[in-house]
């Protein structure tokens, strides 16, 4: 991992109407970044799935449609990752190598679950808040004066969101004058794979 560097994390996609706007964001700034999928919505959006990819960004497992988890019995909890894995295999051809269990709720079951299905569990170090429905202003204000070398970065691109597509392309230039760089997950967690769940390439044969 290089100094200065910092990871974008983008949870709950793809959808139709947002995360097209983050991922042109990346592509105008030449940012690559990982997107923590959940698995309905790889099945009803796979155009932009597979964009993703194209674009050279890490994807990695959020579940299927965003229970919590640890209120789930462990079949269950197998079964919304694997399930999530299964159709970005069908879709895109990838295998995600990295796991966010929702809300960040997780314990000793669901992490030894991801462990047995091969995942690396990734949080995040700075929470935008954007989920909160907050404008960009606000996305901003969370998460400049938190910035660090190698901060994962906690956003979404579905749902309500809407301050981070407003936010990103001032965090993003802020961030750059200061001297940050931005990559995906496999820069993050060497040894892992890269080929397995990025695209372009830095990701070798995802695609």
């Amino acid at each position: 991992m290089a100094d200065k560097t910092l990871f974008f994390t983008f949870d709950d996609g793809p959808d139709d109407r947002l995360t097209p706007k983050v991922l042109d964001i990346l592509a105008r700034y030449g940012v690559r970044a990982t997107f923590f999928c959940l698995g309905a919505h790889v099945a009803q959006h796979p155009a932009v799935f597979r964009r993703m990819l194209a674009e050279g960004h890490c994807v990695g497992n959020h579940s299927w449609d965003h229970p919590y988890l640890t209120k789930e019995p462990q079949e269950r909890v197998r079964q919304q990752l694997a399930q999530t894995a299964r159709v970005m295999t069908e879709t895109a051809g990838v295998q995600p190598r990295w796991f966010r269990p929702p809300y960040g709720d997780v314990n000793d079951l669901v992490a030894e679950e991801a462990r047995r299905q091969g995942y690396e569990l990734v949080l995040w170090d700075v929470d935008s808040r954007d989920w909160s429905g907050i404008p960009g202003p606000a996305v901003a204000a969370n998460v400049l004066p938190r910035l660090r070398p190698g901060a994962v970065l906690l956003h979404h691109c579905a749902w309500n969101a809407e301050g981070t597509v407003d936010a990103l392309p001032y965090v993003i230039e802020v961030a750059a004058a200061l001297g940050y760089r931005f990559a995906g997950l496999d820069e993050w967690s060497p040894g892992t794979p890269a080929q397995a769940a990025c695209g372009g390439e830095a990701g070798g044969s995802a695609g």
